[in-house]
C-alpha cells in the first residue's frame, strides 16, 4: 500500500477469551450418540486487541493459526501497515494476528475493512443461510414429535427472516440403521420443502458420510425439493464427483456441488484438479481458519473456473461477519454461514439484516464494537496473555 502512515507504532497486545452464547446446537453425521444439547451452552471466542500510539484500538477473532504471547512480541513497536499491507495481505509468521489488523488499520485510516481487502467494492445484500437444523428429530421418543420438532425448526428459520437453511442429514452413519437413516434424511428434506414453500432454499450436509449409490438414492428421491445444494456427501475424489456432476446434469436438477471446509488445513492446490474438471460448484474454506489473505488467493482460483464461494463459519461469532467484510469486496459470493450465535460484549448492530441479506456498514475497521462495560466488568484483567 502506497503512502501509508509511518509513525503509527503497536504499544501493546493481549489475547482474550470471551462468552458467546450460542442455541442449542446438536450433533452431524460425526455422532456416535445422541445427546440433549444445552440450552445454556456456552462458545469460547478467542479475541485479539491492538493498541497504537495514536490512541487506536483495533481487535478481532484469533485465527486457526494462534498467536503466543512469545510470537507477538516480535511486533511490538512495529507499524502495523508493515505487518499487514492491504496489497499483499498479512505476513505468514503473523497470520493469527491478522483480523485484528484488518480493524486497526482500517480504524486507522477511517475506512471500513472492506475497501482494503479488495480492489473492488461490490453491493450491499449478502445472503446468509441458518445453519443450525440438526438432528433434533432423534431427541424424541417417537418419531411423530422428531418430525414435528424438525418442522417447527424450518419455521423458526423463516420467522427469523432467512430465506435458506442448511440441513445436516447422515443419520444412518451411526445413529440409525444405515437405510433407515437415509430414508429419514430424505423424508425431513420433504418435509422442510412442504414446510417453507417455494423461494426458499434448502442446503444439506453430510460430513462425508454418504456413500456415492446413497447420494444418487438421495437425489432421485428428492428430485421434486429443489435441493440448492449438497455439501460434502463423501470423502472427496475427482472421478466421483465428476459422474455425480454427470447425473445431476443428465437428471435436469439444478443442485450444486459445495466443497472445502474440512480441507481448509490443506494446500489451496488440493482443490485444483476439481477446479479444472468443473465438478466443484460452491467452494468452502472456513473463513476464520484461512483468514482474509487465504481466501483472497482461494477466491481467484475458483472466479477462474467459475466457482462460487460460500466461506465455512461455524462456532464463531466473529468469523461470519468477517466473511461478509471479504464477501463485499468479490462478485462471486454465494452465502453467509450463521450459527445464531450472540455476546454481551460484541455488538453487531452496525450489520442490518433484512430479507435474508446482510448490509455491511461503513464504519471503520471491521464494524463491530466492543461493550467496554461488559468487558471491564468481566474481561479486563483476566486476559489469556498481554504484553506492552
Amino acid at each position: 500500500m502506497q503512502d501509508y502512515p509511518t509513525g503509527i507504532k503497536i504499544t501493546k497486545i493481549e489475547q482474550v477469551t470471551v462468552e458467546v452464547d450460542q442455541p442449542a446446537i446438536g450433533c452431524n453425521s460425526g455422532a456416535t450418540e445422541i445427546k440433549q444439547p444445552d440450552p445454556n451452552g456456552k462458545w469460547k471466542e478467542r479475541i485479539v486487541r491492538i493498541h497504537t500510539n495514536d490512541g487506536t484500538l483495533g481487535w478481532g477473532v484469533g485465527s486457526w493459526a494462534a498467536t503466543t504471547a512469545e510470537d507477538a512480541q516480535g511486533v511490538l513497536n512495529q507499524n502495523p501497515f508493515d505487518l499487514l499491507n492491504p496489497e499483499d495481505g498479512v505476513v505468514s509468521e503473523f497470520r493469527g494476528l491478522e483480523n485484528a489488523l484488518w480493524d486497526t488499520i482500517g480504524k486507522i485510516l477511517g475506512k471500513p475493512a472492506y475497501q482494503l481487502i479488495g480492489s473492488d467494492v461490490f453491493s450491499n445484500g449478502l445472503p446468509a443461510y441458518d445453519s443450525t437444523i440438526y438432528f433434533n428429530d432423534l431427541l424424541y421418543e417417537t418419531k411423530a414429535e422428531g418430525l414435528k420438532r424438525i418442522e417447527d425448526d424450518v419455521k423458526s428459520s423463516l420467522a427469523n427472516g432467512f430465506t435458506a437453511c442448511k440441513m445436516k442429514i447422515g443419520r444412518g452413519n451411526h445413529l440409525m440403521e444405515r437405510n433407515a437413516g437415509l430414508q429419514r434424511d430424505i423424508e425431513l428434506v420433504q418435509l422442510a420443502r412442504s414446510t417453507a414453500g417455494e423461494g426458499f432454499n434448502i442446503l444439506v450436509d453430510a460430513n462425508n458420510a454418504y456413500t456415492y449409490d446413497e447420494v444418487i438414492t438421495f437425489l432421485n428421491e428428492t428430485s421434486n425439493c429443489d435441493v440448492f445444494w449438497i455439501e460434502e456427501m463423501f470423502d472427496e475424489d475427482v472421478e466421483l464427483y465428476r459422474n455425480l456432476k454427470a447425473f445431476i446434469q443428465e437428471k435436469g436438477l439444478k443442485t450444486y456441488i459445495a466443497d472445502g471446509e474440512t480441507r481448509t488445513r490443506d494446500p489451496l492446490e488440493f482443490y485444483d484438479p476439481f477446479f479444472e474438471a468443473g465438478v466443484i460448484d460452491v467452494i468452502q474454506h472456513d473463513m476464520k481458519g484461512l483468514g482474509v489473505t487465504g481466501w483472497r488467493r482461494l477466491a481467484d482460483m475458483a472466479s477462474a473456473h467459475n466457482v462460487l464461494c460460500a466461506p465455512h463459519n461455524w462456532g464463531s461469532l466473529l468469523g461470519f461477519y468477517l466473511s461478509l467484510q471479504f464477501g463485499k469486496t468479490i462478485p462471486h459470493f454465494l452465502y453467509g454461514e450463521v450459527a445464531t450465535l450472540t455476546s454481551d460484549v460484541v455488538d453487531t448492530s452496525g450489520y442490518d439484516f433484512t430479507g435474508g441479506t446482510f448490509t455491511v456498514p461503513d464504519t471503520p475497521g471491521l464494524g463491530l464494537e466492543l461493550n467496554e462495560d461488559v468487558y471491564d466488568d468481566r474481561y479486563a484483567g483476566n486476559e489469556d496473555w498481554q504484553i506492552s
